[in-house]
């Protein structure tokens, strides 16, 4: 495939995994559609529909709101999620909201859960989001 294939440009069926290598730092607010795995270092907000995967040499400060965390890196703030996941290299401090919450062999968790069911995780996070932009 070169450069100037004419499929170069198209849009994927499939959605890709972004990747913040190791080394890398990012301060803001993120919004996602697809997958995303920090390497690296971010501080802020990050907001996908899919997959947020922190990897044992990867640190999240702030807000997730995902479909899905896998916490095997440091994340510290707030989440809400359907699912989370916390490996055994994980360390999450912080509130917990989601409908499902494992914690594997090592992981270590150091906060707040509030279990709720998947519609009221989008929920919050909607209510959440409106009262942030409204002050």
């Amino acid at each position: 495939m070169g450069l100037f294939n004419k499929e170069r440009g198209k849009s994927s069926k499939h959605h890709n995994t972004t990747i913040i290598a190791e080394g890398a730092k990012i301060a803001g607010e993120l919004t996602l559609s697809g997958n995303i795995q920090v390497d690296g270092v971010l501080t802020g907000k990050l907001q996908t529909e899919k997959l947020v995967t922190i990897s044992p040499s990867g640190r999240i400060e702030g807000e997730i709101y995902a479909e899905k965390a896998i916490i095997n890196g440091h994340f510290e703030g707030e989440v809400f999620a359907r699912n989370i996941e916390i490996l055994a290299n994980g360390n999450l401090k912080g509130e917990v909201t989601s409908s499902e919450l494992i914690i594997h062999k090592g992981g270590v968790f150091l906060g707040n859960s509030k279990t709720v069911t998947g519609e009221e995780v989008i929920n919050l996070s909607d209510k959440k989001e409106k009262v942030k932009s409204a002050s």
